[in-house]
């Protein structure tokens, strides 16, 4: 599964990279600026895997919604709804990926709740790696990263969180790719 992750990885990244400035930051009647919508985002980077898929092994579901399935009834994400999953319906042996995508600005406690939600769907229902994806960047310079870095590492503390099964990743710009990010 590793190899296919890493293809389905670089998809990601180029896929990311294709995202317009209308869906990184949503233009809004009577505002100035733009603001990030993760729906908006979300939606589009769905439209750009798919356009790249070209045959790839695997389903890409948005928001696949799983309420009822008995891995998750009663549990803590029963009502869960990924962003994306990479997956083959039905097998669970072949669940690839789980995405989980925030805009930078949103608070630390929202990128440890999704961390967690990741690290349940490894670890319970058998997806092979999770994938956190930041984007957007409060800042222009490098050290907006060094400030992301800062922020995940402290939305991982003291949680039940395993970054070892969960690739972090961050599209920092329109026309960009999205970058794994190492802590």
């Amino acid at each position: 599964m590793q190899e296919e992750f890493e293809i389905f990885e670089r998809m990601l990244s180029e896929a990311a990279s294709r995202v317009a400035a209308l869906y990184f930051q949503l233009p809004v009647a009577q505002l100035a600026d733009a603001i990030y919508r993760e729906r908006v985002y979300c939606y589009e980077l769905y439209h750009q895997l798919r356009i790249r898929w070209n045959g790839f092994a695997f389903s890409l579901g948005g928001e696949v919604d799983k309420s009822g399935h008995p891995l998750f009834r009663g549990g803590p994400y029963a009502q869960a709804k990924p962003d994306l999953l990479v997956h083959e319906p039905g097998n669970m042996g072949r669940n690839l990926a789980c995405v989980e995508v925030k805009p930078s600005i949103r608070p630390v406690a929202e990128f440890a709740e999704d961390l967690e939600k990741l690290t349940w769907f490894c670890d319970h229902a058998h997806y092979y790696r999770g994938i956190f994806l930041v984007y957007g960047s409060d800042d222009d310079e490098t050290p907006g990263l060094d400030l992301l870095r800062a922020r995940l590492r402290q939305a991982a503390e003291d949680r039940a969180i395993d970054l070892e099964r969960i690739c972090l990743m961050h599209h920092r710009g329109v026309g960009e790719q999205a970058a794994r990010i190492q802590l």
